[in-house]
């Protein structure tokens, strides 16, 4: 057997943020603004999708419109929405999570594996750069506002549900540091071998359809994917069931708690050590 070209010994767990990890952060937001959520993203948003706006540019610009002298979101900068991210209370299980699968991995010794962690989300970037969980982060992307005089002016990065999959591939070749300054590098070709972190290493946490294409690249090359529902929620497992079980998009659905007896958290624990295992096994074939 050839050995490889690069260890490949990584595993990374991709999360979305809000309904996956936290509430929406972004909801959250306009509540403490003093804005109406239900008509900001039942009433405004169907309006502009009938215009023909993509719903992600539909909600930035929509949040931008509340800016200004008299404006619920008044002056906001990025350091508000940094340090608004620091409220952020996060559901069962988080952060133990992050520190249990690094412990976890550390037992397997043949392959010596890694565990990275990364979020991909349609939210405000900003909002989770500012949250107590980004520090366990090796990368995050998510929706920007530039700014003006210290104040959000317009639209910097959008990541839409298709987008989210440029992030996979950018985790998977190595280039999750440069796919923002250098953003068309992610679509050179490296060989197979010589990616960092093959895709069936992977696993893919998220809450809806916006997540579909992610799941779908993912399960496409053998690595897992995981969806979340709020059962409190009176149209989520509906919605789970026909969007996302029945489709088989995923693997499971479950509620968003972490912790080593919750089914989502001992699910995970359990995908990591069977990814540590077929690399141990692997990697022991490889030495003989």
């Amino acid at each position: 057997m050839n050995a490889m070209h690069v260890p490949q010994n990584i595993i990374a767990v991709i999360f979305d943020f809000d309904d996956t990890l936290t509430d929406d952060s972004t909801t959250k937001l306009l509540v403490s603004a003093g804005v109406n959520p239900s008509r900001f993203w039942r009433e405004q948003m169907p309006e502009l999708y009938n215009q023909g706006w993509d719903p992600s540019l539909a909600y930035l610009q929509s949040m931008l419109d509340l800016v200004g002298k008299g404006k619920p979101l008044d002056r906001l900068s990025n350091a508000q929405l940094r340090q608004f991210g620091s409220t952020l209370t996060f559901y069962k299980g988080i952060p133990q999570v992050f520190d249990d699968l690094h412990a976890l991995v550390r037992k397997f010794e043949v392959s010596r594996p890694a565990i990275e962690f990364y979020a991909i989300s349609g939210g405000l970037e900003e909002i989770v750069r500012g949250s107590t969980i980004a520090k366990y982060f090796h990368g995050i992307w998510g929706c920007c506002f530039a700014e003006n005089d210290g104040v959000v002016r317009c639209v910097q990065n959008v990541i839409s549900s298709t987008e989210k999959t440029k992030y996979i591939f950018a985790i998977n070749k190595g280039m999750h540091d440069v796919c923002r300054k250098e953003p068309y590098k992610v679509n050179e070709f490296v060989d197979a071998q010589e990616r960092r972190i093959p895709i069936e290493n992977m696993i893919y946490i998220g809450d809806g359809l916006t997540d579909v294409p992610c799941f779908s690249v993912v399960s496409s090359f053998r690595g897992k994917a995981f969806g979340v529902f709020d059962p409190t929620k009176e149209e989520s497992p509906k919605k789970a069931w026909e969007k996302l079980i029945a489709p088989k998009r995923v693997v499971t659905m479950n509620s968003p708690h972490y912790g080593p007896k919750d089914d989502l958290g001992a699910l995970l624990r359990a995908a990591v050590t069977e990814i540590c295992l077929r690399m141990d096994t692997r990697m022991g074939a490889v030495r003989m």
